[in-house]
């Protein structure tokens, strides 16, 4: 009995949490996959799935033999033992990259928790372990697509992959066009069309322009902002986020994914001070706002879910980019049942099947608990 009634709670609470999130809950992404197992290993990507994440984001590189590598450094050394294994493959600043050994090579590492290089401190020091004794491998953009499409298969889910390139203007100067090869893979799976499972964005904003206009490519693209001085593209980021350059990109992409300093401004204590116009104008041209990075071990100011819940009904954004997707989620499921339950005690009108979906999960809940102690 006791198993039934906790089937039967569960049930009920997926199906409540269903309904709702398809009415108000921002779009959940993890990045990386999630903070709780070395990023982009395929565990990790699965554990985004298993929390419940709608999309997970990776990122890929190229290897020396044209391999898409799941990785987000275009060098080897803060996530992998790579010094250890291939002594003297460095390149003059003294790290290893990706793109001077072929995939062959690259399973043979060890993959760990991020650090810095030469040092070896681990970067957020709460997270796994960089020196357990458990084995990661590198991955490759097909086992990630094989991952996806799998997963959604076996629980009946269509959740989605966020690819980022990495550096295409990089990969160019060893003749490798990357955004070439990734739609090469995804055609392979029959990836291609704007409904498909599979979003790309990268920081190279010209490049986003490429891939549509040259590459014709019909998948949904986004566009990573982030500050100039940081050299991630020779994009100029304070043009495409000014209103000009967002009606410009309103006829390529179909989102921005900001840095979130770019929709909030904070003091030197990370308190908000208010919001710019980026979100605004974005809206104001049909573009989703995805902001990055949101991490409960790593955030401006004193409260994460006062963060989130700003961004959310504040700042109006369309979803969040996070390492801790689950927080997030749990977040978000919470403030909706709780907003539900107080509008419906103002609204009568509200949809009588979702309050009532509410009460009987609440109802449900109670009476399971009451199984356990009186028995």
């Amino acid at each position: 009995m006791m198993i039934f009634q906790l089937w039967l709670s569960t049930l009920l609470l997926f199906c409540t949490l269903k309904d709702v999130q398809g009415r108000y809950r921002p779009t959940v992404i993890g990045h990386r996959g999630t903070a709780y197992l070395p990023e982009l290993s395929l565990a990790t990507q699965a554990m985004g799935y298993a929390y419940g994440a709608d999309i997970v984001e990776i990122d890929v590189c190229l290897s020396q033999d044209d391999q898409l590598i799941v990785i987000h450094d275009i060098y080897l050394d803060a996530v992998s033992d790579v010094a250890e294994v291939f002594p003297g493959r460095n390149q003059s600043d003294g790290l290893h990259y990706v793109i001077d050994f072929t995939l062959e090579e690259l399973r043979r590492l060890n993959i760990h928790e991020r650090t810095i290089p030469f040092n070896g401190t681990q970067r957020f020091p709460l997270r796994f372990p960089s020196n357990a004794n458990v084995s990661f491998r590198l991955s490759t953009l097909n086992e990630s697509i094989e991952l996806l499409l799998g997963l959604n298969r076996a629980t009946g889910q269509q959740r989605q992959l966020l690819i980022e390139i990495k550096k295409p203007e990089y990969h160019f100067l060893y003749n490798k066009s990357i955004s070439s090869s990734v739609l090469r893979t995804l055609e392979a799976y029959n990836l291609t069309k704007y409904t498909d499972p599979i979003i790309i964005q990268t920081f190279h904003i010209e490049e986003l322009i490429h891939i549509r206009q040259n590459l014709r490519s019909e998948l949904r693209l986004f566009a990573l902002m982030t500050w100039n001085y940081i050299n991630e593209s020779s994009s100029n980021y304070d043009f495409y986020r000014s209103r000009e350059g967002i009606r410009n990109l309103s006829t390529v992409v179909q989102a921005i994914a900001p840095l979130h300093e770019f929709l909030v401004n904070y003091d030197s204590n990370g308190a908000i001070l208010g919001m710019s116009n980026l979100t605004a104008w974005a809206h104001e041209y049909d573009l989703h706002v995805y902001p990055f990075t949101f991490r409960q071990d790593f955030f401006p100011g004193s409260s994460f879910e006062r963060l989130i819940e700003y961004f959310w009904h504040t700042v109006n954004v369309d979803g969040f980019i996070t390492d801790h997707p689950d927080v997030v989620l749990r977040y978000l499921q919470k403030k909706i049942v709780t907003t539900t339950l107080d509008h419906h005690h103002h609204h009568p009108n509200l949809s009588s099947s979702l309050y009532s979906s509410v009460l009987l999960t609440l109802l449900s809940s109670i009476l399971f608990l009451s199984k356990i102690f009186l028995f």
